[in-house]
């Protein structure tokens, strides 16, 4: 899962992406997280240009576990440059 434009600052196994490792897409969307396989896999979190954040585990580049901890979002962020888009809904206490 490497997309043009992209950084990976981590280690690879194989030749590829594995371990604690920060990931920044074309649109600057970081994630700093456990990698697997070349993928999003176990704890971790995307940081988003607007400051949003959005804290999860992942298994093999899917979400399986929202963390609670999490922020709400009040904005969702999509980019067309980037194939991967995460939605929340916010709930306003």
């Amino acid at each position: 899962m490497q997309y043009t434009g992209s950084k990976y600052i981590g280690a690879y196994k194989n030749g590829r992406m594995e371990g604690n490792a920060e990931y920044i897409l074309p649109t600057d969307t970081r994630y700093v997280g456990e990698m697997k396989d070349g993928m999003f896999h176990g704890d971790g979190t995307l940081f988003f240009p607007s400051g949003s954040r959005f804290d999860a585990i992942w298994e093999k580049g899917l979400v399986v576990s929202v963390s609670l901890s999490s922020p709400t979002w009040t904005h969702p962020e999509k980019s067309p440059l980037a194939t991967m888009t995460v939605e929340m809904a916010s709930i306003t206490p």
